[in-house]
């Protein structure tokens, strides 16, 4: 339920502030599933190593093929896919045990946060990202009356 709702949010104040300012935060559903997280730093800054990940390799990428419009979007998430997969994986080997926590938030969520980062800036993209999480989180808060969110 609360999942729904953080996204229900993160859609309508996305899609608010993206007509206003002329930002997108990542992702329509993407400050919805970071309100989530906002508790949760190893998540968030592994899930942003991912993104940038992904952001540099799809612009390596843009040096020797034209990718542009669907199949740049599409090759940014298959690309943090990839890379999220692997840090699940990681920390589920032996050999990631130190490194647990610090894994990717889902399979989807880098890839548009590096999409949104190639295509209007990484200082615009993490701005909206940071502003509206924030604020769907309080917004939670609100909601549930303080009660514990995820």
């Amino acid at each position: 339920m609360i999942l729904a709702e953080a996204v229900a949010l993160g859609l309508l104040l996305s899609l608010y502030l993206s007509e206003t300012l002329g930002f997108v935060a990542g992702g329509l559903v993407v400050p919805g599933y970071f309100a989530l997280i906002l508790n949760q730093p190893a998540l968030l800054v592994g899930t942003l190593i991912v993104a940038f990940i992904t952001f540099g390799i799809l612009r390596l990428i843009s040096r020797f093929a034209l990718i542009y419009g669907r199949r740049r979007l599409f090759m940014a998430v298959v690309i943090g896919f990839f890379f999220a997969q692997a840090t699940q994986l990681l920390a589920q080997s032996p050999v990631g045990e130190v490194l647990l926590a610090i894994r990717a938030f889902g399979f989807i969520i880098p890839g548009l946060i590096a999409y949104w980062m190639d295509k209007q800036g990484v200082l615009g993209t993490l701005s909206m990202l940071i502003v509206v999480s924030t604020i769907v989180r309080l917004l939670l808060i609100l909601i549930h009356q303080g009660q514990p969110i995820l």
